[in-house]
């Protein structure tokens, strides 16, 4: 699936993950650094999406019912990882 992630929104996603400790999280990695260095949305699979959303978890404190959204990037962001997931299940 095509994740519509600008940019900075990539950039955010990246930085919450400077060292991957899992082989996953190295391939995920390397899709958002591709994505980015061809200014192109980034292909991922709904495994890689809900990778994500782990790392958005961690970055939030917690499972995301008591966790904070702290800037508009970050709701974004979780707003289109879930919709990409509702659009996959679908």
């Amino acid at each position: 699936m095509n994740l519509p992630l600008t940019p900075r929104e990539i950039e955010y996603i990246i930085a919450w993950r400077p060292q991957p400790f899992w082989p996953d999280e190295q391939r995920v990695l390397g899709k958002l650094h591709r994505a980015l260095l061809a200014a192109d949305t980034p292909k991922l699979s709904p495994l890689q999406v809900r990778i994500i959303l782990n790392w958005v978890e961690e970055e939030t404190g917690g499972h995301y019912g008591g966790g904070q959204v702290r800037n508009p990037e970050e709701r974004a962001i979780l707003g289109k990882l879930n919709a990409a997931l509702a659009e996959a299940q679908g």
